[in-house]
């Protein structure tokens, strides 16, 4: 019996090691063992995951902050995933350098960081007022995210992409309250550069903002970054550091979580396109009471 045992290990061993072999040596079979299990894994998992409802994950982070935790909320959609595949996105062309940086984002995992991503669908969790075009995926769609980044997010759970958007339009009161907490902590907005200053003012308070490109942010990612530092060196208490640039912004987030500062990094997202009275997202065409959304907290509602 013993016996039976150690032949049947050694051949197992024997299989591993000449299919190591092969794919080193054939570069194309490889690829082909690569896709075959990977479609195996994905298969099963695909039946398991869950997203976040939008009401929880902004509870979650709503805690988090209150807690002076450090950390990021990281938004990941179609446009990100197109970028780590070396595609264009509408607002950002992609490149090497680009794309692997896209991939580094994708990958963090640590306590604080909360990565979600935009796949609310019916098989994966949905809200009721959700459709196709207001943050409900089709299947085509949802099907290139989820087999695209599933092993990002093994052992880890997937956010809610747009907790603040969906909240925002169903549950203004509620956001409101998250959006005072945040509003009370924020230290430093970095987001488009044609983001209003008095808009800036009654969301976030009076703080610095460090410019960002409309378009192909990542091309002054570097210069956007340094000036980011520059601030945060100095930065010896908690705070929030809001994001409004794009899928760019991911990247910075990455690459401003590693210098390890006090801060939480929450993505703000297209919301602010709304408040500054920009319908740049079919969403923004529902109809949101922002004069409760933004109660005691801009004097322009």
């Amino acid at each position: 019996m013993a016996k039976q045992k150690f032949i049947k290990r050694v051949k197992g061993k024997l299989k591993i090691y000449s299919t190591n072999l092969v794919d080193s040596v054939l570069p194309f079979v490889y690829a082909f063992h690569k896709e075959k299990y990977t479609s195996i894994i994905y298969s099963h998992l695909k039946n398991i995951i869950q997203i976040v409802s939008p009401e929880e994950t902004l509870e979650t982070l709503e805690t988090h902050i209150g807690e002076k935790k450090q950390g990021a909320y990281m938004r990941f959609g179609d446009g990100d995933v197109f970028l780590a595949i070396g595609q264009n996105e509408m607002m950002q062309k992609t490149n090497p350098a680009l794309a692997q940086e896209m991939k580094e984002a994708f990958a963090m995992k640590g306590e604080g960081i909360f990565k979600s991503l935009a796949i609310h669908h019916k098989q994966y969790g949905c809200e009721k007022e959700m459709y196709v075009g207001n943050h409900l995926q089709n299947d085509e769609a949802v099907e290139v995210l989820v087999r695209n980044t599933f092993p990002y997010f093994v052992g880890y759970k997937i956010f809610s992409p747009v907790a603040l958007h969906y909240m925002a339009c169903y549950f203004p009161e509620k956001t409101n309250l998250f959006l005072k907490k945040l509003k009370e902590h924020t230290i430093l907005f970095i987001g488009k550069e044609d983001t209003p200053v008095e808009i800036i003012n009654d969301l976030f308070g009076p703080v610095p903002h460090i410019k960002a490109p409309l378009k192909n942010a990542y091309d002054q990612i570097d210069i956007i970054e340094a000036n980011a530092n520059e601030f945060l060196k100095n930065q010896h208490h908690y705070g929030v550091v809001i994001l409004a640039m794009g899928c760019s912004g991911r990247i910075l987030m990455k690459r401003l979580h590693e210098n390890n500062y006090p801060v939480f990094y929450f993505d703000f997202g297209s919301l602010l396109d709304g408040i500054c009275g920009h319908i740049t997202r079919p969403w923004l065409k529902e109809k949101i009471d922002y004069s409760l959304l933004l109660k005691d907290i801009s004097v322009r509602v």
